[in-house]
């Protein structure tokens, strides 16, 4: 919609780049963190904030467009790549099962309702299957930081840092420029980049997941009310899909829950 209102403020390399490093500036400015980080804390914070901001971005680093609707059923697998990660960071699949069944869902889903992207490009496979990856292992590795006012600016230094190697390529390939109103759009990817880190700090990496599956469902349903006509069933059952796989992804496990009862101890903020 602000792409459309706005021609040129769409985000680009350079103005992600320079809006994660804005806000990491002005993260900086304002809390003014005293205490020193252990250098492997801040590594594994600029790694995953580098990864997860990265990911949704990825197919920016291609030099063709990508269809919106391949990356939108892609980035629903980042609930699936999490739930791997996490089963194998703890080293136990007891519960693989009942964390995969969300992301699958929304997958279906989204399968149902949108138009199946075309697996005969290879660099077009590339970029849709590191979009996930890289979103969901970054989630991962973010939340396995120790939360610090470190970790925060961290991950956006390191976001700032990949965005802007793939930004100087660009200018040096002329591949692109810098647009009229570049400044507007660093300033909303400097919102988002911060928001979603504050929220993934809050929020476990699984429950922060969600949006992949609830911002496709709100868009839908929204196109569903616009446009009064016969509703077929696959649209039903796929925006059901959606709704189902939101939830399940916002609902804390039971299953961590009865275990920190037992052990009589909280579970880890950063356990999903």
């Amino acid at each position: 919609m602000l792409s459309g209102a706005l021609p040129g403020s769409a985000t680009t390399l350079a103005s992600a780049s320079l809006g994660c490093g804005s806000a990491a500036a002005l993260y900086l400015l304002i809390l003014r963190p005293t205490t020193r980080e252990p250098s492997g804390q801040l590594l594994r914070s600029a790694l995953g904030g580098a990864m997860l901001l990265t990911g949704p971005l990825i197919a920016l680093f291609y030099p063709r467009a990508i269809a919106a609707t391949s990356l939108t059923i892609s980035l629903a697998l980042t609930p699936v790549v999490i739930a791997v990660c996490a089963a194998a960071t703890r080293h136990s699949s007891e519960t693989l099962a009942g964390r995969l069944w969300p992301g699958l869902a929304a997958i279906a889903g989204l399968l149902l309702l949108l138009i199946q992207p075309s697996l005969s490009n290879p660099g077009v496979d590339l970029v849709l299957a590191l979009t996930p990856l890289l979103t969901g292992c970054g989630a991962v590795l973010f939340c396995s930081a120790r939360a610090s006012l470190w970790r925060l600016p961290a991950a956006l230094l390191g976001a700032c840092a990949v965005l802007g190697l793939g930004a100087a390529i660009n200018f040096a390939t002329h591949v692109g420029g810098w647009p009229d109103m570049a400044g507007i759009a660093a300033g909303f990817d400097a919102l988002e980049a911060l928001l979603a880190l504050i929220a993934l700090g809050r929020l476990s990496a699984t429950r922060w997941s969600a949006q992949f599956a609830i911002v496709p469902l709100i868009v839908l349903v929204e196109g569903v009310v616009m446009v009064p006509a016969s509703v077929p069933a696959r649209t039903i059952v796929g925006l059901l899909l959606l709704a189902f796989a939101a939830v399940a992804l916002l609902i804390p496990p039971s299953e961590e829950s009865r275990f920190d009862l037992r052990t009589s101890r909280p579970g880890p903020a950063h356990s999903d």
